[in-house]
């Protein structure tokens, strides 16, 4: 099969796809060569993929807005300032954003990898073998027989990570998503053993709870010293009922973050352990090399038609 083409055709751009299939046709036994090479090459690179497994939490806020002590924001606004408490809520942050902000931060990231000692899965590990349940390292990153990292690091880092490095990671991973008609917060999180990823994902969960319950605390019970001083010192009747109502809100925050587990979030739909890998699809990799080797030889094939016309 050959096909010629006029010169002047080609000049006036006159040819489609029959003329460069045409074109590839002259080549195809190099063609069937590349196409299988590719096919060999990209299932070969597909098998050494670690499988990635992924688990969904769907939250939801457990704290309601507060409205404020209506008067109260007139009569005593500077001194519930003072105090560290907010009457009208405006311009307080909603705490379920305040959770959110924290679990993108690297700096609650970091703290929760040193708790949970998740270095080595973070940044060691190359796969998870199902059959012995552990992690797999790479020899190139960390020993496992002398216990100590030997990658090659560029200065200032050193051959053992830091925990922000992995806290970097760890964020690449995790995904929040929030509703904004009705404040459902979806968190995913992937990684290689499908144990880890609802583990992590609960105790990520239980952290963030917990970090905004101790903030709170702290907050109520400075809140709480000041107020009671001031209730000592004042002799006006009008002030002491606002700095005894002022009193009773911080001790209903103290007492609310004593009894609910659940402080900022409570779980809806907890996260699972994935049964199935998430990625990588083996076979969409394969396809997808395959078409990209066949646009690039397209390519050339326009290219040698076009430049096969101008010789002419």
């Amino acid at each position: 099969m050959n096909v010629q083409m006029p010169s002047d055709q080609i000049h006036r751009g006159e040819f489609g796809f029959t003329d460069i299939f045409a074109e590839l046709w002259k080549f195809k036994f190099y063609v069937v060569v590349i196409f299988v090479i590719t096919a060999v090459v990209s299932a070969y690179v597909a098998l050494q993929m670690p499988n990635i497994y992924r688990t969904t939490t769907t939250l939801a806020p457990a704290t309601e807005k507060k409205s404020g002590l209506g008067g109260l924001g007139s009569s005593l606004g500077g001194l519930a300032s003072l105090a560290g408490v907010n009457l009208s809520g405006a311009g307080a942050v909603d705490k379920t954003d305040l959770a959110i902000e924290l679990l993108r931060s690297k700096a609650f990231l970091a703290r929760f990898i040193e708790t949970e000692g998740l270095l080595l899965p973070l940044l060691a590990a190359k796969s998870w073998d199902l059959n012995s349940g552990q992690y797999v390292y790479d020899p190139d990153v960390y020993d496992e027989k002398s216990k100590t990292w030997v990658r090659k690091a560029i200065a200032p880092r050193k051959p053992e990570p830091t925990s922000f490095e992995a806290a970097i990671k760890f964020a690449e991973l995790l995904e929040i998503n929030k509703d904004k008609t009705t404040s459902i917060v979806k968190i995913n999180f992937e990684h290689l053993s499908p144990s880890d990823v609802q583990r992590w994902t609960l105790g990520l969960v239980e952290a963030v709870n917990n970090e905004i319950r101790a903030r709170d605390i702290q907050e109520a019970k400075s809140s709480l010293r000041y107020l009671n001083k001031q209730l000592q010192e004042s002799q006006i009747s009008e002030i002491r009922s606002s700095l005894v109502q002022l009193i009773e809100e911080q001790t209903k925050t103290l007492m609310l973050a004593d009894i609910r587990d659940e402080y900022v979030f409570k779980v809806v739909d907890p996260a699972f352990v994935p049964d199935e890998k998430f990625k990588p699809r083996r076979s969409l990799v394969v396809l997808m090399s395959l078409f990209g080797v066949g646009i690039i030889l397209m390519l050339i094939a326009y290219a040698r038609v076009l430049s096969s016309g101008q010789r002419s």
